[in-house]
């Protein structure tokens, strides 16, 4: 049985505000390791943590952009 849009949109804010905040609070624990009387890293080390961030966030960008799309290929019609 398919979820009503309203089921569904109760499963995204359930889900979405918690997913996002585990992440928001992870991410913010990385500053942490940016205090360097305490932990020791390289430039390379610190552009790889900025790489893999971005190529999260790309990542989440183009699955919400392609469900996007999705829907706009699904709602054409050919005979209106």
């Amino acid at each position: 049985m398919a979820l009503s849009n309203d089921e569904k949109r109760e499963k995204f804010i359930k889900h979405g505000n918690r997913r996002l905040m585990n992440a928001v609070k992870n991410i913010k624990l990385l500053k942490n390791i940016a205090n360097k009387n305490y932990y020791g890293y390289s430039e390379k080390e610190m552009k790889l943590i900025f790489a893999e961030l971005d190529q999260a966030v790309k990542e989440v960008k183009h699955s919400f952009n392609e469900a996007k799309n999705k829907k706009k290929q699904d709602n054409d019609n050919f005979f209106k």
